[in-house]
């Protein structure tokens, strides 16, 4: 198989105006689709040309690279009055993910890159409208989407020598998951069991209701008001978030808070191999006991399943000859749980007797196991 590589950018805060959509247009003879709010190009030869940071910077507020040898981005294009950059920096690893400053903007990159994928199949299309309200949430405080990508760095990065250290706060709500962040550790291929593990020391999220943000107004002063206005009038990047993010300040409503760490990498890592553990060992029994379950049943209709493999048999026909075989392995798994191997044997035996000429049917039970 051939290199794949997907690129979609897209607007949140603003769509992009007809000169826009024709310089983005022009950016490549692949360009797939350009909107008002998303542009997508595609190569199955050759790469983009220019760098997704700086169209994204020019253009869009999100992007999305994917691969099929296993190179992964996304990258969400910040204001920076609505970034807190201490505490979203305590999330950022080397190599996995950064916040970079450009002008009036952050770039919030996030990057995973799967050197034993083997150009596997990739379907993107649609990954990255799922995504786009991770944006809103972390530049509400939520960073639930930045600890789960930093927990996928901790337990893949070799080099890592601080698995004796307490990692960045937990943020509050990782026992309940949106659509966004359940497509976050989709995409990333982050390890379920260890945002288990994590939600073990995150708070729950408050569960206080909507803040009112039409009372708020009147306490912003003269000057916010007509500051906040001016902004939205000029369509400036996030000045509707901002107002938005004020108000509810204003409202009494913070941030979604988290907790210091209080267990070290090592013990989250551990007790997600333990929650992996128990959690196979749960599918295991389930699966035992609906083998059980439809190996009863079989028994109670053994004398019409035999009855059904001669009348298969009697067909000649390649596909009944597949059926047949594949009932008769049920049978012969069923005959080992009710310990009636003997009677199996004995059935089998008649069969081979009334059907042995035919050198493909042979050939299928011996593949099966059956003689």
């Amino acid at each position: 198989m051939s290199e794949y590589q997907y690129y979609e950018w897209q607007t949140i805060d603003r769509p992009l105006t007809a000169a826009e959509q024709r310089a983005v247009d022009g950016l490549s003879s692949h360009m797939d689709t350009v909107t008002s709010t998303q542009a997508v190009v595609t190569y199955s030869w050759g790469d983009f040309k220019h760098d997704p940071a700086e169209v994204l910077l020019k253009y869009f507020d999100a992007f999305l690279y994917d691969s099929n040898f296993g190179y992964r981005r996304l990258m969400f294009r910040l204001p920076k009055a609505l970034v807190d950059v201490e505490a979203m920096r305590a999330y950022c690893l080397d190599r996995w993910v950064a916040l970079e400053e450009h002008g009036p903007y952050f770039i919030l990159e996030i990057t995973w890159n799967d050197e034993n994928n083997d150009y596997e199949w990739i379907e993107s299309d649609g990954t990255l409208g799922q995504l786009t309200c991770l944006r809103e949430q972390i530049l509400q405080g939520d960073y639930r989407a930045l600890y789960i990508v930093w927990l996928k760095a901790r337990e893949s990065d070799p080099d890592a020598d601080e698995d004796d250290q307490l990692g960045p706060p937990v943020p509050a709500g990782l026992q309940n998951l949106n659509a966004g962040l359940q497509a976050l550790i989709e995409f990333f291929e982050i390890n379920p069991h260890l945002v288990a593990a994590a939600a073990a020391s995150s708070p729950k999220a408050a569960s206080a209701p909507e803040p009112d943000l039409e009372s708020a107004i009147p306490k912003l002063t003269r000057a916010e008001a007509d500051d906040h206005l001016r902004q939205i009038v000029r369509g400036e990047p996030g000045a509707v978030l901002l107002l938005k993010k004020r108000l509810a300040a204003l409202s009494g409503q913070g941030a979604t808070t988290g907790s210091p760490a209080t267990r070290t990498v090592a013990e989250m890592l551990q007790q997600a191999e333990e929650i992996e553990q128990e959690a196979k060992r749960k599918a295991s029994e389930e699966a035992e006991r609906q083998r059980i379950q439809r190996l009863e049943k079989l028994a109670q209709r053994e004398g019409s399943a035999w009855a059904k493999v001669e009348s298969l048999l009697d067909q000649k026909r390649g596909g009944a000859y597949k059926e047949a075989t594949q009932l008769l392995v049920e049978l012969k798994e069923m005959a080992e749980y009710k310990k009636q191997t003997p009677q199996f044997q004995k059935h089998i035996q008649f069969i081979r007797a009334k059907y042995g000429k035919s050198v493909a049917l042979m050939e299928r039970f011996r593949r099966a196991g059956l003689v």
